[in-house]
């Protein structure tokens, strides 16, 4: 199983999250879980709407999403 590893960072008024490990993956959000939510749904996203030759190959298996904020693991 691959691992997709999430930073969320903290702005004055937004969390941003990114994939750190996989292109084009972004979200956001008021809290963190909204910004959680929001990559989950642009993973989603990207599937959908990409053929499957555009889809990264760590997105067609089986994988896992770790967050990171401020260094420390929050699932």
């Amino acid at each position: 199983m691959c691992t997709i590893k999430v930073i969320i960072e903290k702005t004055p008024d937004w969390y941003n999250s990114y994939a750190e490990n996989v292109e084009g993956l972004y979200g956001g959000g008021k809290t963190v879980e909204e910004a959680k939510s929001s990559i989950i749904k642009s993973i989603k996203l990207l599937k959908k709407y990409n053929d499957n030759e555009n889809v990264p190959n760590i997105l067609k298996g089986k994988y896992e999403i770790v967050f990171y904020l401020d260094n420390d693991i929050i699932n």
